[in-house]
């Protein structure tokens, strides 16, 4: 009776730790989609800028306002912003797959636990 209730509170709490893994992961999957996102946007930016000849008077849109700025320093400014997106897609992707390799772990774990039960 008393492995029985073991068996209980440890599948109560691996059940738990893997509810928690699956949020961590969809809320990372969620940031990865956004960064790329932002990636995108300020790749196409960048181009989009820089086809334009160097004396064009550009504007960047600061809240309700626009303030000139030099294209050279905004096309500078989006690639760099480009280049930290990109830079944080790879940091979640390799948590990604760490929370992958967690939710298999613990999942097989609750088929152990069950299988444990059943005998």
């Amino acid at each position: 009776m008393s492995s029985d209730l073991s068996l209980k509170k440890a599948f109560i709490e691996t059940q738990d730790k893997h509810q928690v893994t699956v949020r961590q992961l969809a809320n990372v999957k969620g940031q990865i989609n956004a960064k790329e996102r932002d990636r995108k946007i300020g790749e196409l930016a960048a181009k989009e800028l820089s086809q334009y000849p160097q004396g064009t008077v550009a504007y960047k849109s600061v809240g309700k306002m626009f303030l000139q700025q030099d294209l050279t320093k905004m096309t500078q400014a989006l690639q760099q912003r480009s280049e930290d997106a990109g830079k944080e897609v790879k940091s979640l992707a390799r948590a990604q797959e760490k929370l992958e390799r967690d939710v298999k772990d613990l999942e097989r774990g609750l088929t152990e636990l069950l299988q444990r039960r059943m005998m």
